[in-house]
């Protein structure tokens, strides 16, 4: 994230994954500068979360054809995950 910062969220539930059902959530920004790297079969996405606009760099090392994705809804119930923010 370059500009502005993000909700990143990461779900496994690959069946055989020792990691299977665990969700993992990084707020990224460039005061909180992190390079996430999404193993396969891992379901991800992200969100805005500030007030500026946010600018992501995605980076892939492997080029893919946008029929192998498969995609859900940010409210997909499989999916154990609320996006909602709470401000604390």
């Amino acid at each position: 994230v370059i500009h502005g910062e993000i909700k990143f969220v990461l779900f496994d539930d690959r069946p055989e994954s020792p990691t299977r059902g665990e969700i993992q959530e990084f707020f990224i920004s460039p005061e909180n500068y992190m390079l996430v790297t999404v193993p396969p079969l891992i379901w991800n996405g992200f969100k805005c979360v500030g007030t500026k606009t946010a600018i992501v760099a995605n980076c892939a090392t492997v080029a893919h054809s946008p029929g192998e994705l498969e995609r859900r809804p940010a409210s997909d119930q499989g999916i154990p995950y609320d996006w909602a923010l709470e401000h604390r």
